[in-house]
């Protein structure tokens, strides 16, 4: 079983995901927990200053992929990704919650929603990830 500690090591060699200010908040086979700390490069120009769509929708797709990280030891490329917004995020801290829903040998899906610092859901999504062994193939189709 992966500690919190350690998926925050291997998370936060992105320098991508150190920028997002993630941190891992709690960790199981079953369910991720992260926190994402807010910038100000994460406003959306608006006089309301919500948190842009694209940033949500990072969180969203990185959080469910971690949870597999969790689950499976490593991460697995998405094929396909649906976000649902439900309500503006405003300025403040966001918390990440990912769920894998189907662990396949080839296709997995995975779920996260974002929830803000009130603990209301502001954006939802679940993706499809390829979970194949790669392949042994090299180049000019040798195996």
């Amino acid at each position: 079983m992966t500690t919190a500690a350690e998926l925050e090591e291997r998370l936060l060699a992105s320098p991508f995901h150190r920028w997002l200010g993630l941190r891992v908040v709690s960790v199981s086979p079953e369910e991720l927990r992260l926190a994402a700390t807010w910038r100000e490069e994460w406003d959306n120009g608006t006089p309301e200053r919500v948190t842009h769509g694209g940033i949500l929708a990072t969180l969203l797709d990185l959080a469910a992929d971690w949870a597999l990280v969790a689950s499976l030891g490593s991460p697995a490329p998405t094929i396909d990704f649906t976000t649902h917004f439900l309500r503006a995020a405003t300025p403040g801290d966001l918390e990440v919650v990912a769920r894998p829903v189907k662990l396949g040998r080839s296709l997995t899906v995975a779920e996260a929603e974002v929830l803000d610092g009130a603990g209301k859901r502001v954006a939802v999504g679940r993706g499809t990830y390829a979970t194949f062994a790669p392949s042994t193939t090299t180049a000019g189709g040798g195996s």
